[in-house]
């Protein structure tokens, strides 16, 4: 039985998983510029664990997994700093879709500044799951047991729907 071979080539990696690097990180950012930094210190961070990925499992979990613990880091960095910066909740797609209106964009904004809300164990397995990972393979990504994800993404869920339910 015979491993993989070693994936090497970033630029293809990060074009077919640069995307969801910028959506995890503006999941954990405020404004545009912080994104764009945080999206390239995951950049960085996916290149030089590269080398580690053998193929034992998709290469899409590895770069979410790598992406989370950059992001990670850089919240930790960052908490005990003063951010003074003005939240920007204009999220620019990397990923355009030409179909989408005003409403989408609306609610997709609303999300996604209610995601950036939750306490960090919560959104990490939301982001997560808006990637498309099934709770097992985030309990996977993540290091954890699955019933840990399931009860995360169940109080994320009781927080997100009181924070969208709309005003009466």
């Amino acid at each position: 039985m015979s491993r993989a071979q070693p994936v090497t080539d970033i630029d293809a990696v990060l074009r077919e998983h640069g995307a969801m690097l910028f959506r995890i990180a503006s999941g954990y950012t405020r404004t545009n510029a912080a994104r764009d930094d945080l999206a390239q210190e995951m950049s960085v961070a996916v290149w030089k664990a590269l080398p580690a990925f053998r193929g034992d499992g998709p290469l899409k979990a590895f770069v979410a997994r790598t992406a989370q613990f950059a992001a990670l880091d850089h919240v930790r960095k960052r908490s005990n700093r003063f951010d003074g910066d003005a939240i920007d909740d204009s999220f620019e797609s990397h990923d355009p879709r030409p179909d989408e209106h005003a409403g989408q964009s609306q609610r997709r904004q609303r999300l996604l500044q209610a995601v950036r809300g939750l306490p960090v164990g919560q959104r990490e397995c939301v982001l997560l799951v808006l990637e498309g990972f099934a709770n097992r393979e985030i309990a996977e990504i993540l290091g954890m047991p699955g019933n840990t994800v399931d009860q995360r993404l169940s109080r994320a869920r009781q927080h997100l729907r009181t924070l969208l339910e709309p005003a009466k």
